[in-house]
C-alpha cells in the first residue's frame, strides 16, 4: 500500500525525484526492520537467543546511500557480535554462528519470500566478505579482519555508501567506526 502511495504520488508530479528515493529508501528500511523483529521472534520460539543478542544489518549500494528506485535490490550484509564460543540456551542449542545465519537467513526469506503481490525486494549478499562463498552473517571481528586483510578494492569502495540500518545501538557503532577506520587507511 505505501510503495503503491509512493508511486501514485510520483506520477502525479508530487514528488521530486529525489523525494521518492527518501520515501522508498525508508519504506525499505521499514521493512527490514519488520524482517528483523519476526526473526527474533520466530528464532526465539525455537531457542533462547545467546545473551545480548547482537545481529546488525549493513545496507550497502542504493539503500545505503539512500537513493533507492522502484527497481533497486536491497544489498546488504549481515554482522554480529557474541562470543565465539556462544551458544543458544534451552532445549536444542545451537553455536552463535549457526544462530546469527540462521536469524540473517530468515530476514532474507522474509523479504523475498514470493507472495500473490509479488516479492518484497531482491536481496543482494554478493558483497558480503568473500561474496558467495563466505557465511550469510558474519562475525564482526571477521568482517574486520577480512576488510584490513582481504578486501579488494572495490570492496572498500562499496562501503563508502555503506549504512547500519538495523540491531543495537552498540553494534550499530561498533560497525559504523570499524568501517570508518578502513576506508580512512
Amino acid at each position: 500500500e505505501e510503495f503503491l502511495r509512493i508511486g501514485v504520488r510520483d506520477i502525479q508530479g508530487e514528488l521530486h525525484y529525489s523525494e521518492v528515493s527518501a520515501q522508498l529508501t525508508a519504506l525499505a528500511e521499514a521493512c527490514l526492520s519488520q524482517a528483523y523483529e519476526i526473526a527474533v521472534e520466530e528464532r526465539s520460539t525455537r531457542y533462547e537467543p545467546p545473551a545480548g543478542l547482537a545481529l546488525g544489518v549493513i545496507a550497502l549500494g542504493k539503500l545505503g546511500s539512500g537513493e533507492l528506485n522502484y527497481h533497486s535490490d536491497l544489498d546488504l550484509i549481515f554482522v554480529y557480535d557474541a562470543p565465539r564460543d556462544a551458544r543458544t540456551r534451552g532445549a536444542r542449542e545451537l553455536m552463535a554462528s549457526e544462530y546469527y545465519t540462521r536469524l540473517a537467513q530468515r530476514m532474507i526469506n522474509a523479504l523475498t519470500a514470493p507472495t500473490a503481490e509479488g516479492k518484497l525486494y531482491e536481496v543482494d549478499m554478493q558483497l558480503r566478505p568473500s561474496g558467495g562463498a563466505g557465511p550469510v552473517a558474519a562475525h564482526v571481528d571477521g568482517f574486520a579482519q577480512y576488510h584490513r586483510e582481504k578486501a579488494w578494492t572495490w570492496e572498500h569502495m562499496a562501503l563508502t555508501r555503506a549504512r547500519i540500518v538495523a540491531g543495537p545501538e552498540g553494534l550499530r557503532n561498533a560497525v559504523a567506526k570499524l568501517i570508518r577506520g578502513v576506508l580512512a587507511v
